[in-house]
């Protein structure tokens, strides 16, 4: 009976698996052009305000009902006003060419994943939709997978 189970699923498992699999190719890298993203938002300002502590050095007062020792100091802060500010995120465009002569723009942006400028060269990819991951060996040969967006074509 299990191997009639086996013999049964074992297809309709390595379907599956097969299906997930995403088309390996080989991109030239022609130019990376570096360039920034700029996000503009606003600081919200904040109110003045004042805290006032007192203590009790006579010995004999309360700092509640009051009395000839209490001594109280305010410390207030001023009110800030609110303003604009911009950051920026550095990205990379990667002008590649795909199989068949395709011209393709590949983006990516630094701070939210790993993004590489890659020199010219060749390099293997891997694309799934409209995202394109490039294997880039480091300096010790280990490959990395680098993902970047299609972004038009040049």
């Amino acid at each position: 009976m299990s191997l009639l189970r086996i013999a049964v699923l074992a297809p309709l498992l390595i379907g599956i698996v097969s299906a997930k699999e995403k088309p390996k190719i080989t991109i030239r890298v022609v130019e990376t052009q570096a360039s920034d993203r700029h996000f503009n938002y606003e600081v919200a300002g904040t109110p003045e305000k004042s805290t006032t502590n007192c203590r009790d050095n006579s010995g004999y007062g309360s700092v509640i009902t009051g009395g000839p020792g209490i001594v109280c100091n305010t410390t207030t802060t001023p009110a800030t006003a609110s303003h604009k500010d911009t950051i920026s995120v550095a990205q990379a465009n990667v002008l590649a060419v795909f199989p068949g002569d395709k011209h393709v723009t590949l983006w990516c942006q630094y701070g939210f994943r790993k993004c590489v400028d890659l020199e010219k060269g060749s390099y293997g990819a891997e694309v799934d939709g409209e995202t394109v991951w490039v294997f880039v060996p480091d300096l010790s040969g280990k490959i990395t997978k680098i993902k970047y967006r299609h972004n038009g074509g040049w």
